[in-house]
């Protein structure tokens, strides 16, 4: 049964343009996948391919399958902007396996002639993980989506359009950093770089706390090949757009997630997403004082983030059906659980 189906309609999204109104019918084209390359780790194997839609875009989607699963809701993510699947990101794969979560996580559109677009970018990524979803016998109709920056603000755009989509719904999103809601106002925003470059270097100096695997393999989540880095360029006018402010205005009210931002980080923009949040009662905005951008690769940041990951799984773990129950139960039960999802004043 499809979470819509039983769905009260005050818990339904809002209305937004052609974003969310405009059909989009653009699937998987099964005859134009192929597997880049395969590996296994102690709790996952991890398959990354390249999947073609019917309208040609291409995606790089690493698909991390736990040897042993514990529930059939898997994780969708996509990749923060200049980054791919390896470093924090793999790091993040393997928590989630360790626990018998399947994790996914899509690139930006590979194709050379086409610019980055934030509502198809959305559309198709919630198309590629039902695919993957009936592939792995996995529930088509319930989301868990994780993002950092570029991959938390299309997580607005999951959760706001996922029930146009077949009537799916995300019952929990843990955004981290998302950057931008109103988009780039050169007048308000440039004055600010001097003030970006000195707290990146402060939160920089977080990176001598981290664990000496990490220190090891976080460098590698920067895509340095010319061509990734490319694409990643072509990503940037969707970014600075604002269309993921506009979306998370428009998710269903009852959407239950965490976020995380930085006040130190010009791009997070905390106190602009605080407003935009603030009507969703299961959505905890945590707007930490200082930092910037890069202290979401900090040890304490990742390890809160463990714990908000563990607390949801248990909830459904313990309770598979609380799903179609509504983003309040959900969160209701993942907070009985763990201490992660407290409610946080705004820091000044």
């Amino acid at each position: 049964m499809s979470y819509a189906s039983n769905l009260d309609t005050a818990i339904m999204p809002r209305e937004s343009g052609d974003f969310l109104l405009k059909p989009y019918d653009n699937y998987v084209n099964p005859t134009k996948t192929s597997v880049m390359y395969e590996d296994e780790t102690k709790h996952a194997i991890h398959r990354k391919e390249s999947i073609t839609m019917d309208n040609g875009a291409t995606y790089e989607v690493t698909s991390s399958i736990a040897k042993k699963r514990s529930i059939d809701i898997g994780i969708i993510a996509t990749t923060a902007w200049l980054t791919h699947e390896l470093g924090i990101n793999r790091d993040r794969a393997e928590r989630a396996t360790e626990l018998g979560i399947d994790y996914t996580i899509v690139s930006p559109q590979q194709n050379l002639n086409r610019i980055g677009h934030f509502g198809r970018n959305v559309c198709n990524v919630i198309n590629i993980n039902d695919y993957l979803n009936h592939r792995h016998d996995r529930d088509p109709d319930h989301l868990w989506n994780d993002g950092i920056s570029r991959g938390a603000m299309h997580g607005f755009g999951i959760a706001a359009k996922a029930p146009y989509i077949g009537n799916k719904k995300v019952v929990y999103m843990d955004n981290m950093v998302p950057c931008f809601p109103l988009g780039f106002d050169p007048a308000r925003d440039l004055g600010q770089l001097p003030e970006l470059a000195k707290n990146e270097l402060g939160a920089m100096t977080s990176f001598v706390k981290l664990p000496l695997n990490a220190v090891l393999t976080y460098p590698r989540t920067i895509a340095i090949h010319p061509r990734m880095f490319f694409q990643q360029m072509k990503e940037i006018p969707a970014l600075l757009s604002g269309e993921t402010g506009e979306a998370a205005s428009h998710m269903p009210t009852d959407t239950f997630g965490y976020v995380t931002n930085f006040l130190g980080d010009i791009m997070g923009q905390g106190r602009r997403w605080q407003p935009i949040l603030a009507e969703y009662d299961n959505l905890v905005v945590d707007n930490v004082k200082g930092g910037g951008h890069l202290s979401i690769a900090a040890p304490r940041a990742q390890e809160k983030w463990q714990r908000r990951l563990e607390g949801v799984h248990e909830a459904i773990e313990s309770n598979p059906t609380i799903v179609t129950l509504g983003g309040a139960a959900l969160f209701s039960a993942a907070h009985h659980v763990s201490g992660a999802f407290e409610p946080r004043p705004i820091a000044a």
